[in-house]
């Protein structure tokens, strides 16, 4: 018989990692969207990700980062639930989805919003934001390796490969722009710890979101996941930081922006490319983060391009090509 399209033999008793597995198996990525398309969409998706952390570290000029997230959640929410009239409705397959559906995408959300950009935007007061979007570029090769682990997603030799170039692209890019790790101080090693915590994080809200997003309405997924993050760091914001808000031009600005552009608009490429191109596929656009939040320092924050940074961006482009080609 089968249950949660994962094949069980009669007689067999489920270990509690085959449950696991069990209820995050979803059937094969549809292998009919053009490679084009995803590449489209994963590099636009790249790009708004980076740019959060230069608009994040704006942000923080005028408040803490507790409140600058649950604000944005909470924001970003409301606007969807205000949106929800015009928005497209369940089909009737998403409207049967199980419940343990439901509870994945919340796990997923609170993954990526609560835990992973929680201890990010920690860590991101002691670090660059440039050297952020370098070191959250891991998640990638975290995310292949426990898809092929845990939802026995398919990892071929090129794959890894692909992966692997990348991430010798991103060691690249952060040691050239940093001074390698001599140049960092106990503060900045503690944020760096959170960071790479949080992206481990996003490795897993990641496969999570593999289940949903090929079962459930997407953006009813993106409704449930950032209320449920902006009233789960509300308290922390207030215990932590009060609430304290400088409503500056730059702050609002930063603000308007990650809660509409990055909030609602990279959850639902995420969803997108997850489900359209499996787990592995998905994260592996966050190798280009390197890149674009380099191009973006430079100029947003009027940073300099070296030659160290263009020679890393090869084997992470390179990298991704691998990992794409079908």
């Amino acid at each position: 018989m089968q249950i949660l399209g994962a094949p069980i033999q009669c007689g067999h008793v489920l270990t509690p990692t085959e449950t696991v597995m069990s209820s995050l198996s979803l059937p094969s990525p549809t292998l009919s969207t053009p490679a084009w398309r995803i590449a489209v969409v994963g590099c636009a998706f790249s790009l708004i990700w980076s740019s959060a952390f230069i608009a994040g570290k704006q942000a923080m000029t005028g408040c803490g980062p507790f409140t600058l997230l649950s604000l944005r959640f909470l924001a970003a929410g409301a606007l969807l639930w205000l949106l929800r009239r015009w928005l497209p409705g369940d089909t009737p397959q998403q409207a049967a989805a199980p419940a343990i559906a439901w509870r994945h995408a919340l796990i997923a959300g609170l993954l990526t919003n609560v835990v992973y950009l929680g201890l990010g935007y920690h860590g991101l007061r002691h670090v660059p934001a440039g050297l952020t979007a370098i070191l959250v570029s891991v998640s990638p090769l975290l995310t292949a390796a426990m898809a092929a682990l845990w939802l026995r997603e398919p990892l071929g030799a090129r794959q890894l490969l692909g992966l692997l170039c990348g991430m010798g692209g991103v060691a690249w890019i952060m040691a050239g722009r940093n001074g390698g790790a001599s140049a960092l101080d106990h503060k900045a090693w503690l944020g760096v710890g959170m960071i790479l915590a949080g992206a481990l994080a996003l490795a897993a809200s990641t496969l999570y979101n593999r289940r949903a997003a090929g079962q459930l309405n997407p953006w009813r997924i993106a409704r449930l996941q950032l209320w449920a993050s902006g009233l789960t760091l509300l308290p922390l914001a207030l215990w932590t930081e009060g609430l304290q808000l400088n409503p500056t031009p730059l702050v609002l600005a930063s603000l308007a922006y990650q809660a509409t552009v990055v909030s609602i608009g990279t959850t639902l490429m995420l969803l997108w490319l997850v489900r359209h191109g499996g787990a592995a596929k998905a994260s592996s656009f966050h190798l280009l983060n390197p890149l674009f939040g380099v191009l973006l320092a430079a100029a947003l924050l009027g940073e300099t391009v070296t030659l160290s940074d263009v020679l890393g961006a090869l084997p992470i482009v390179a990298g991704l090509g691998l990992v794409m080609r079908r």
